[in-house]
């Protein structure tokens, strides 16, 4: 696997699969944030893909989230609020993808990885597809993802998450609306999500289009909403409290 991680594009039977990697658990550093976006707009853009398949390599952790030497680097608000957005635009690029994203949770989905399961249109996970939100923990919030957990969860299901900062199963996750479906294991897992994208992929075009159009109504003001709560998280991450707990954190690594 790259040290830096990599994002790669294949396309498939008229579906377009994206697989993200990075040997720190699938973490998500910004560069590798800003890759994921452009293969995303760049598969909404081509007329030959129908569908999007979007999961990350191997069999373990979906993702481990933002980049903890990164989060520790941040210096002033800029710079938080930039190194923030970086999940943010992964939200809004698959929000406003005209295609219907299938994402698929192999393992344990942490922090901005439960955030982009919230983003998918549809989300499939497995028995190990555990989602974990520790931000509070760090005396921070998940400001940036809360808007597609409320969305896709609902506020209670999205508050018990974000308040407790504990394991939630995947039995949970899906009974709270973010999986679709929850199977055995990654291989079953894949399989499946390979057959929904080819079936989303089967549709028309122009009526599935329409369609997550009509599903994502109400949201036409995330671009925003979402820079505003950048701006926050920006600022909380550069109190005390947050370089004290980010620091334990980083002891226990």
């Amino acid at each position: 696997m790259n040290q830096t991680g990599s994002i790669t594009s294949e396309l498939r039977t008229n579906f377009m699969r994206i697989v993200f990697s990075h040997p720190s658990h699938n973490s998500m550093p910004s560069h590798l944030l800003a890759e994921l976006v452009e293969h995303i707009e760049a598969a909404g853009r081509n007329d030959a893909v129908k569908s999007i398949l979007l999961r990350s390599a191997g069999d373990g952790t979906f993702c481990a989230g933002a980049n903890l030497d990164e989060l520790l680097a941040i210096q002033d608000e800029e710079s938080g609020r930039e190194f923030f957005m970086g999940f943010a635009n992964v939200i809004l690029a698959m929000r406003r993808c005209p295609k219907p994203i299938v994402v698929a949770v192999q393992g344990k989905a942490i922090g901005g990885g439960v955030g982009i399961a919230a983003a998918a249109d549809y989300c499939l996970g497995c028995r190990a597809s555990e989602i974990k939100l520790s931000e509070l923990a760090i005396a921070i919030g998940p400001f940036v993802i809360l808007p597609a957990l409320t969305r896709k969860m609902g506020v209670a299901a999205a508050g018990e998450l974000c308040l407790d900062t504990e394991w939630h199963d995947a039995k949970w996750a899906r009974e709270k609306g973010l999986y679709q479906r929850v199977y055995a294991g990654p291989e079953e897992l894949f399989r499946e999500a390979r057959l929904v994208a080819r079936k989303l992929a089967s549709y028309s075009s122009g009526a599935a289009t329409r369609l997550k159009r009509s599903l994502w109504e109400g949201t036409e003001d995330w671009p925003q909403l979402l820079a505003e709560r950048a701006g926050i998280t920006g600022q909380l991450i550069l109190q005390d409290d947050a370089k004290a707990a980010l620091a334990k954190f980083k002891q226990k690594k």
